[in-house]
């Protein structure tokens, strides 16, 4: 790869997709400058569906063999790529204007606390690139993890550049499939954390009971009751006494928390059961966020949670209405928010810029995140 001034111009395809595997979110941005210092224009946004026979099989990760990790690294690549290429094409832009594209992959597996236990993201980045005919940055959680760190969260290295603020503490909230935190002071180093469960566990409930991928708008949701002790039984979860920064996975989080919690209740409305899970989510961000310190400065909420209205109304029990904002006042989309952020991790790479710290990952020295992967040769 060649190097890159700051100077320079650059524009980067950020490709990421969620937990849930419901779509590939896609954010072309223009960047110039380094640090926090970087002048951040957004191009366009767009998502695209995953085919449901894909959707199905990743949903069933934790039962693959060798051989499914094998294919369907492949087979993530190329979807990549496609989903790539068809955005580029939609505005019309021809691919040598790209800088090159930054894919998250899509993560099947995260350890429990134990950086030694890896992280496992698919979507071979070579069969990307060679799909898209780009050069790609990709498996940006490695070096952390070699690092000592959690390898995740890394989006904050985008909130850092995007919404630091001098004058003011801010809070960026992304409910995905595990709910996710960046702290931003005033002054020094972002802090961020996984607080635990948000989507995962509600999806994971309606699949198993509703043959639905999700609660539509959270419905069923909003109109159940949290069940006392059964919330108080899934409140004492080690995971919520650890120190931070920390982060979890849908291995805990996910399938087996709703499993278990339906074995706890067997007799148990299902509606209550969501509103239950809802209420772990939103009391889990509130007592995280005064573990870290958080002086009451305002929460902006991203994620596919937003539109879960049961869990927006816990949040709002746990924080208070004043204090959660739309992710979309700080005048950025919040459904393509992680798709930016790897857009701007790709670019930190291009500069060899480090882009975590121990108050984000635990990492034991910052890390330069991200491995380049040439696309196709002329």
């Amino acid at each position: 790869m060649r190097g890159f001034s700051p100077t320079e111009p650059r524009t980067i395809l950020g490709i990421n997709s969620g937990t849930s595997a419901d779509a590939v979110d896609l954010a072309l941005v223009r960047i110039q400058g380094a640090g926090q210092q970087r002048q951040v224009e957004s191009i366009a946004t767009a998502s695209a569906r995953f085919p449901e026979a894909l959707q199905k099989a990743i949903h069933a990760a934790h039962a693959w063999s060798l051989a499914d990790v094998a294919r369907f690294d492949l087979a993530l690549g190329v979807f990549f790529g496609r989903c790539g290429k068809g955005f580029l094409q939609s505005l019309h832009i021809p691919i040598q204007k790209l800088t090159c594209a930054a894919s998250h992959g899509q993560t099947v597996y995260h350890h429990q606390g134990d950086p030694l236990d890896g992280s496992l993201q698919l979507g071979d980045p070579s069969a990307l690139a060679q799909t898209l005919g780009a050069d790609v940055v990709a498996n940006f959680r490695a070096a952390d993890l070699a690092a000592g760190g959690q390898g995740a969260p890394i989006s904050p290295f985008a909130d850092w550049v995007l919404h630091g603020s001098p004058d003011s503490e801010r809070v960026i909230l992304n409910l995905g499939g595990i709910a996710n935190l960046t702290l931003l002071p005033p002054r020094g180093q972002p802090l961020a954390w996984d607080s635990g469960p948000a989507n995962a566990p509600l999806d994971a409930l309606m699949r198993l009971e509703k043959q639905k991928d999700f609660d539509q708008d959270g419905r069923l949701t909003l109109a159940g009751k949290p069940l006392p002790a059964l919330l108080q039984h899934l409140q004492e979860d080690a995971y919520f006494t650890l120190p931070i920064p920390k982060s979890t996975g849908l291995e805990h989080f996910g399938l087996p928390l709703a499993r278990h919690l339906r074995s706890l209740a067997p007799d148990a409305q299902l509606e209550d059961l969501l509103a239950t899970l809802a209420e772990l989510g939103a009391w889990s961000v509130a007592q995280s966020l005064r573990q870290a310190g958080w002086q009451g400065g305002a929460v902006y909420v991203a994620g596919g949670g937003v539109h879960n209205l049961g869990l927006k109304a816990a949040l709002v029990r746990h924080l208070g209405a004043s204090r959660l904002h739309s992710y979309d006042e700080l005048g950025w989309d919040g459904d393509s928010r992680e798709a930016v952020a790897f857009a701007l991790l790709g670019d930190a790479f291009l500069h060899g810029e480090t882009s975590t710290w121990p108050t984000t990952t635990g990492c034991q020295t910052p890390s330069v995140l991200g491995q380049w992967v040439p696309g196709p040769q002329a």
